[in-house]
């Protein structure tokens, strides 16, 4: 009744045109399919084609151990299901250097197991203005102060003025923004972490095994303190891990609510996860930088187009759809403009693309 009452106060209904339903759909290689209609789909976090590639998908189910399973059966403090877990943890470890990486069952949940483990009287987080929503969530029972979109004097401008007043401070950001497409400023946040003794908490959600293997970290040259990275985007599966340091990793095996009280990812999951790692990408990657730059609106995967309200948003979306284009309207409070939000896939074709920048003209 609360529940109901609630949304008569937003006046959230069908008329609304921020009023959001699930969708029946489902998906096939580069495409979607929605009310009988085939689209090809530009809303999907599947950068690379991964999670929709049959071939791929077949050769896995194929060669799949005779222990692996589909269920769990228990929390990952009580046992791992298999050995899978703990070697997939000691790859991650080899990527990256000097780091121990623990999985957790999504990116959400180990945002903010992580932000809730770090937080303390004496700690102040420093979070950028479009930090996804699971870092927000986990800053409510925090100290935390938020930095204009990276603006790198702002933030210098917050360091100065309470780092004397905690003993730890940490910066938060995104690698790439999953809204927005654009990249943090991650070499100036490194250095203002240094100059100022602070940790830097990168999310690195989007950015993963994308354009760059290994993240923006990596391809800036810097070290984050604490960095996400999800299975569920690129890599194609479900799933996330946290990068930190062994005493980090202590304190979330011992304390972080959402690993300890939840049930652990399928031994399937974890195995589809090393599967995917073993395989050379490159090809793609290059694939996906083509698109990128055929379709000239950004640099990163991600291309927001702007709309005048959630209304123009939607009409937008279903003359696209009319063209054979999936591309929903992300509207408030998803996100403070309404926009199309064009996620680009390595697997779309030049001729798919030069017809979406027409049809983009006529929005």
């Amino acid at each position: 009744m609360l529940k109901q009452k609630t949304l008569q106060n937003l006046n959230f209904n069908a008329t609304n045109p921020n009023f959001r339903e699930l969708k029946n759909t489902k998906i096939s290689s580069r495409f979607i399919y929605q009310n009988g209609q085939k689209l090809l789909n530009l809303a999907s976090n599947d950068y690379l084609g991964i999670a929709s590639d049959k071939i791929l998908r077949d050769e896995f189910l194929n060669n799949l151990s005779d222990d692996c399973f589909f269920g769990s059966g228990a929390s990952r403090l009580i046992y791992s299901p298999s050995y899978d877990y703990g070697e997939l943890e000691s790859e991650f470890q080899n990527l990256f250097k000097n780091k121990k990486a623990l999985i957790f069952n999504s990116g959400y949940s180990a945002n903010l197991a992580t932000i809730n483990a770090l937080n303390d009287e004496n700690t102040l987080f420093l979070a950028d203005k479009l930090i996804h929503a699971s870092m927000i969530d986990a800053l409510k029972m925090a100290n935390f102060k938020r930095f204009k979109h990276n603006d790198t004097n702002d933030l210098e401008n917050l360091l100065k003025k309470y780092r004397a007043k905690f003993k730890r401070i940490i910066i938060l950001c995104e690698g790439l923004y999953s809204m927005d497409g654009d990249y943090a400023n991650l070499t100036d946040f490194r250095r203002l972490a240094n100059e100022w003794g602070a940790l830097l908490f990168v999310d690195e959600a989007h950015s993963f095994f994308s354009l760059h293997e290994l993240g923006e970290c990596d391809a800036c040259g810097i070290s984050s303190d604490f960095m996400l990275i999800t299975f569920s985007k690129a890599l194609g599966g479900m799933g996330a891990a946290i990068l930190c340091d062994e005493n980090t990793k202590n304190l979330l095996v011992n304390t972080a609510r959402s690993l300890i009280y939840s049930t652990a990812l399928a031994p399937i999951n974890i195995a589809w996860t090393k599967f995917i790692l073993s395989k050379d990408f490159s090809q793609r990657r290059k694939n996906l930088a083509k698109n990128i730059e055929l379709l000239g609106l950004n640099n990163s995967a991600i291309s927001p187009v702007l709309c005048q309200d959630s209304q123009h948003a939607l009409c937008a979306s279903k003359m696209l759809a009319k063209h054979g284009y999936f591309i929903p309207a992300i509207r408030p409070p998803s996100v403070k403009q309404a926009r199309l939000r064009i996620s680009l896939r390595a697997d779309i074709l030049e001729a798919e693309i030069l017809k979406l920048r027409e049809l983009l003209g006529e929005i």
